[in-house]
């Protein structure tokens, strides 16, 4: 199955306004199962709808901090965001996770910024890694025309 990234109604607006800059930190959170509303504003909204996976087996709640973000690169018509690729290191049972939601961790309210659906619950074993590999251009570039 396919993997499908939506994006939250305020992403764009928060990255073309500068809003988020580069002081921010931003994190990303593994959900065994859930739902995308694109209205939600903070994490606690868009808690409602998913389940994060348990703390455990290479795996924190609250999800794992990016590194080395470059975060928003701002041009007159655009907004660039990247970062490593996200990486746990599976131990005991594995981890397991259907989906993951980025969001921006330094404003109020934790707003989340993307839902990406693996399509299918993806499973890393013990002693393998569950990885989020990134675009090689970026993890988001939006433009405005």
């Amino acid at each position: 199955m396919a993997v499908t990234v939506s994006l939250y109604n305020h992403t764009a607006s928060l990255f073309l306004s500068g809003v988020v800059n580069n002081t921010d930190s931003f994190k990303v959170i593994l959900l065994s199962s859930g739902t995308f509303t694109a209205a939600n504003t903070t994490l606690v909204q868009a808690a409602s709808g998913y389940t994060e996976v348990s703390s455990g087996n290479g795996y924190t709640s609250g999800g794992l901090l990016l590194a080395n973000v470059v975060t928003p690169t701002v041009t007159t018509n655009d907004a660039k965001f990247d970062a490593d690729d996200a990486i746990w290191n599976a131990t005991g049972s594995g981890i397991t996770a259907a989906a993951a939601i980025v969001y921006e961790d330094t404003l109020a309210n934790d707003p989340p910024l993307m839902y990406i659906d693996f399509g299918a619950s993806e499973t890393a074993p013990a002693s393998t890694d569950f990885k989020i590999i990134w675009p090689a251009n970026g993890i988001l570039l939006l433009t405005t025309p």
